[in-house]
């Protein structure tokens, strides 16, 4: 007989319905303690009883139990604890289950696809059983595998639920607006759905390893194609200590560098890629003797949009910095406000969360619990979060834990740091920031306060800008000549004009006469940042040509250029040194942070080349392979205008910071390399400068 179907999985109506009122009997007790909950009591009763009535309507609700788990503004703080520790626990199946199922999905015999498989499970849940086995090859793997008819099971509850929500939409739309149920529940199939399928498990898992390839000491387990489909996953057999194992076993320094591990790989996921373990409790993760780790089950995953994890950058930026009304205004811009909104009391909640965060002890400032807490406010006071932010807030919340166990007396935001600092400088070196410059710029200088963000258009007509700055520039020198050629005109003039004096316009005619003449014959570099410093130099040795042929040495050339370029190249050095020192106190992360941030822009890969050196504890070590620039000079035989010039402005910039570089080694000076030992102590007066500098100062 053909049925008409309704929904996705083809039951009739009535159907959803008897599943719904099956769900209803179950859970109205619960329903009704719901909406007699007292925040200030303690009777942990109600979400007890919660807990074990959604394992008894079956798998689709302990999983259901997990998600709300990250929903404070769905439940209270009372059962998002509860419904935190629920285990997915379950009866074992028989082991003649397990063979039909995966000789059913691999189309073999059980001794024809493996070597051996253990008959004894190694853990049972509510999804799947796991048991350890060998391939023919000799590779020790885990394979997990289904339960039976869960496909069935999950459509039948999802569907009805949904049909639940429909509804409720009707009897109580303002309740469902302000608690976003839809997209909730949209997001749970999608999840739950997907959670079914290993193959699609499989390929998160390649998405990990690929993400995280790069991360020293972290690893990720391969599954195993050929022996993998939609209902038995083989993957890496993982041996290993536990958590607590581990932060009894490892030393002090060994603990340390597992820290500083688990923290650039938890921001690398959850500000780098935006692909997220949401699920990383003590569990799902195993430690090895050598200090490396392993992350296990990614059935539970999150990913943010590239503009979400923009505003968490900035958001954990402005706390790192203390900066409360800024952090405000990038986690207020995350949400959705209702029309009964209160601003007011978002904001005095939000202030007064971050202040408690700020005098807590180390032991007791958490920066994940906090942000969730705010997300809670915010619910509060009428606010709609989207579904992967508030899962972002759980993952991030289980993960800081393992930090905890590690390291009782660390604060997430100080050990963070750096690694925000360090993404923060590769998304600026790689953002194309013409458009919204342009339209802020003109506001800052003229009125002393930028736009607000309302005022800046997501879009923009690139030749109109060009031609409209072209224009403004124009008024600084030729405007046939290009907006970059007039920039670089009226930027040079400036700075060579408190040096050259009177001389300026007679000195500038000619160097540019004769920079237009080697220009034509410099290579083209591979990136920006080399474009720019390769055409810097052929202006520096336009120069330097164009004094010495006006009656200067040599040595008066190269001093007049070091004194201009030093006007130049301090103001570069101080932003990147100043975020550093926003970002930590330690000098040898200071110097790594304001460093890399010159080895990402002006000059970056793969127009230069770099390699990190170890060279104590004290010492930021790095070697330069390519510099474009000495070629440059190099090719018109005049590496010694490199040294004098360009190679002597390193040092004054060490100078500045206050401390101290050491590079006997160049490659304008012959060598295969230069040798940059960036020294963080002793500490050196950060107003004393090189001759060259302090003579830059006074003019």
């Amino acid at each position: 007989m053909v049925q008409r179907s309704c929904g996705r999985s083809g039951m009739k109506p009535v159907g959803n319905l008897l599943r719904l009122v099956r769900i209803l009997t179950t859970l109205s007790p619960d329903i009704w303690a719901l909406r007699r909950y007292d925040p200030d009591g303690c009777d942990m009763r109600p979400s007890d009883r919660f807990a074990q009535d959604l394992i008894t309507l079956g798998p689709v609700f302990v999983k259901l139990g997990q998600i709300l788990s990250t929903r404070p503004d769905i439940l209270p703080e009372s059962y998002i604890a509860r419904l935190a520790e629920l285990q997915e626990r379950a009866p074992e199946m028989d082991f003649a289950t397990i063979r039909r199922v995966v000789e059913e999905e691999l189309g073999a015999p059980l001794e024809t696809a493996f070597d051996s498989f253990e008959s004894a499970p190694i853990a049972a849940a509510s999804l799947a059983q796991v048991h350890k086995a060998r391939l023919k090859d000799g590779t020790t793997v885990a394979v997990k595998v289904q339960r039976p008819g869960l496909e069935a099971l999950f459509r039948r509850d999802l569907d009805a639920l949904e049909f639940g929500l429909r509804l409720l939409r009707v009897l109580a739309p303002r309740r469902l607006r302000r608690t976003n149920l839809p997209a909730f529940l949209s997001e749970f199939r999608r999840y739950s759905m997907g959670e079914l399928d290993f193959q699609a498990e499989a390929r998160v898992m390649e998405r990990f390893r690929s993400n995280l390839a790069g991360q020293e000491g972290v690893r990720v387990p391969r599954a195993f194609p050929d022996h993998t489909t939609a209902r038995v996953l083989t993957m890496d057999w993982v041996g290993g200590m536990r958590l607590s194992e581990a932060a009894a076993t490892f030393s002090g320094s060994t603990q340390s560098a597992l820290v500083d591990r688990l923290v650039s790989m938890l921001l690398r996921m959850f500000v780098s890629d935006g692909l997220f373990h949401a699920d990383l409790h003590p569990g799902n993760i195993v430690f090895h003797s050598d200090g490396t780790f392993t992350l296990l089950d990614f059935g539970m995953y999150g990913e943010l949009n590239p503009a979400e994890r923009d505003r968490f950058v900035l958001y954990w930026m402005a706390v790192a910095q203390r900066q409360t009304r800024r952090a405000y205004h990038h986690f207020n811009q995350q949400t959705k406000p209702l029309p009964s909104a209160d601003h007011a009391h978002f904001r005095q909640a939000f202030n007064d969360l971050a202040a408690r965060f700020y005098a807590a002890p180390s032991r007791e400032a958490s920066l994940a619990r906090t942000y969730l807490a705010m997300m809670r406010a915010g619910y509060r006071a009428g606010f709609v979060f989207p579904a992967s932010l508030m899962l972002h807030a759980k993952a991030l919340t289980t993960a800081e834990a393992l930090l905890f166990e590690l390291a009782p007396e660390a604060r997430f935001d100080e050990i963070s740091r750096p690694f925000i600092a360090r993404e923060v400088a590769a998304r600026l070196a790689t953002s194309h920031p013409l458009g919204r410059i342009s339209q802020v710029l003109p506001e800052l200088l003229l009125t002393g306060a930028m736009p607000p963000a309302e005022a800046i258009d997501e879009s923009w007509d690139r030749s109109a800008i060009h031609g409209m700055w072209e224009s403004v520039m124009g008024a600084f020198g030729p405007a046939d000549r290009g907006l970059g050629r007039a920039g670089l005109m009226a930027l040079f003039h400036h700075f060579a004009q408190r040096h050259l004096g009177r001389e300026t316009e007679r000195v500038l005619a000619e160097t540019w006469a004769t920079y237009d003449v080697l220009e034509t014959d410099l290579p083209l570099q591979p990136n920006t940042g080399a474009i720019l410093t390769t055409h810097l130099a052929a202006l520096t040795l336009a120069l330097h040509r164009t004094l010495v042929s006006q009656g200067r040495s040599p040595a008066q050339s190269h001093a007049l250029i070091h004194a201009i370029g030093w006007d130049i190249y301090r103001r570069m050095a101080d932003p990147p040194w100043e975020l550093a020192r926003t970002i930590t106190a330690d000098p040898v992360k200071r110097l790594r942070i304001a460093t890399d941030m010159f080895r990402r822009f002006p000059f970056g890969p793969p127009g230069y080349g770099w390699r990190d050196v170890e060279a104590g504890e004290d010492v930021v070590a790095f070697d330069c392979t390519k510099c474009p620039v000495a070629e440059f000079f190099a090719h018109h035989d005049d590496a010694e205008l490199c040294t004098a010039t360009w190679c002597a402005l390193d040092f004054p910039v060490a100078e500045k910071w206050g401390r101290r570089l050491v590079r006997p080694k160049t490659i304008a000076g012959r060598h295969d390399h230069c040798d940059f030992r960036w020294q963080s102590g002793p500490v050196l007066d950060g107003a004393k400068t090189t001759k060259a500098g302090r003579n830059a100062e006074r003019k």
